[in-house]
């Protein structure tokens, strides 16, 4: 049996060339995975679409691609697939422009703007190409409905195994073929949580650490723990078990002890089947707890001296590599059409809006990672009983009725954005 890299390079031997793949979002992520993909035999980035002047360009510059192949293009797809075929790479700012090429075999959505990758995969798969999903925050809010519009139009949605969601789904795929029971699913938080982080409040780290003040707030308020959380959540059907999770301190060897049933020692009132996070020594790792009742297998378990406790036991991942990952699922999609990690069942978790301060009438709320919302995991049934308002239809929406730091925003709090695609999307969906 060939490898992937063997497989890769026998793809671009047969077909002329290697996988095309457009991006849209040039900043960390983006400028990794081109960067990455200059590395690998049988797939390039050859289409780059960032909003910001100058971005793309400057991606391929960071990732050594050389500045002769780069050409400007804002429309034209006709021109753009000639330049593809004669070896070029493009950079836009027009992120509609890739759906069009015909040329490009999968399109990556590495923005984290929910609007943005809503329109970004919709398009993408009605044109006929594969897409890797990095938007989380797009999947947390219509991922089932992306799901179910691939499986139809013969092509594959998934999101990448390199971020958290797909990393725990490939440890859950594991354990599931073997049969094992799985008790629960979670990721380690890398950040100190702080409900309250702002990007102004974020600045200096972001700075140090290179990166958007904007997507750090992102991460230290949770907002990205809980969409991750929901994205594996719905994709598995497991659940919180309260609202946010309990997200307790745990570190590595503990795991087994503590994500478990209450009854056996640990946090869960059930015994099956709910989605959480730690803080602390897990981090940047995720984990699956498994149990099994079979004697001769708990007997070679403990001889294997997997991490246990009791009759639980921890599979643990201490690393995911996120963009630099990408690729792997790139090629899994068009080699096998292949998902690593997508919703294909109705949604049982929630990403909801929670007041990041008090919100008075008129104000209007900004984007994830802002001054205004942070995101808590709640049970899709609750938030929909309850009129919540999911956190990827928030961007945008004016403040009709007042909210209180820390509650939960609803429907009838806010004026929605009627033009976002996101929003049409998410409508479609909760009648599916």
């Amino acid at each position: 049996m060939k490898t992937l890299r063997e497989r890769l390079q026998e793809y671009e031997a047969s077909n002329g060339h290697p996988i095309w793949v457009g991006l849209v979002g040039a900043g960390q992520m983006g400028t990794g995975l081109i960067s990455q993909m200059e590395r690998m035999d049988g797939m390039k980035v050859v289409a780059v679409a960032d909003v910001l002047p100058g971005r793309s360009v400057q991606a391929y510059a960071e990732a050594s691609v050389d500045a002769e192949l780069v050409h400007s293009l804002e429309r034209d797809a006709r021109k753009g697939d000639e330049l593809i075929a004669d070896g070029g790479r493009i950079a836009t700012q027009n992120s509609a422009l890739l759906p069009e090429l015909k040329n490009l075999d999968v399109i990556v959505e590495a923005t984290g703007v929910p609007e943005v990758g809503a329109a970004v995969c919709r398009e993408a798969i009605l044109a006929g190409k594969h897409v890797i999903n990095m938007n989380v925050e797009t999947d947390a809010t219509i991922g089932y409905y992306l799901g179910r519009l691939a499986s139809q139009e013969g092509v594959v949605y998934s999101l990448t195994s390199g971020d958290e969601p797909g990393a725990i789904k490939e440890l859950f795929d594991f354990a599931d073929v073997l049969g094992f029971d799985i008790v629960s699913v979670g990721k380690g938080k890398n950040n100190p949580l702080d409900r309250t982080a702002t990007p102004a409040k974020m600045a200096e780290q972001a700075k140090e650490k290179h990166m958007s003040p904007k997507m750090l707030a992102s991460f230290v308020d949770g907002t990205k723990t809980m969409v991750e959380m929901t994205a594996i959540g719905n994709a598995i059907g497991f659940v919180p078990e309260v609202r946010g999770g309990y997200g307790p301190r745990c570190n590595v060897e503990d795991l087994a002890k503590v994500f478990v049933p209450k009854k056996d020692g640990g946090i869960f009132d059930h015994s099956r089947g709910v989605v959480d996070y730690a803080v602390g020594g897990v981090a940047p790792g995720v984990f699956v707890i498994i149990t099994t009742d079979q004697p001769k297998i708990i007997a070679d378990l403990r001889y294997l001296h997997l991490n246990g406790h009791g009759h639980y036991w921890a599979l643990y991942r201490p690393y995911h590599l996120a963009n630099l990952e990408t690729p792997i699922p790139i090629a899994n999609a068009v080699l096998d059409k292949r998902s690593t990690l997508v919703t294909l069942r109705p949604p049982v978790a929630e990403t909801i809006a929670i007041a990041k301060r008090d919100l008075k009438v008129g104000e209007m709320v900004d984007g994830l990672g802002g001054y205004t919302v942070y995101g808590m995991i709640e049970k899709a049934a609750i938030a929909k009983q309850e009129a919540f308002l999911p956190i990827g239809l928030a961007p945008g929406a004016k403040i009709i009725r007042s909210v209180q730091q820390g509650q939960p925003l609803r429907y009838s709090d806010v004026a929605l954005n009627e033009k976002q695609t996101i929003l049409s999307l998410r409508r479609l969906q909760d009648t599916m």
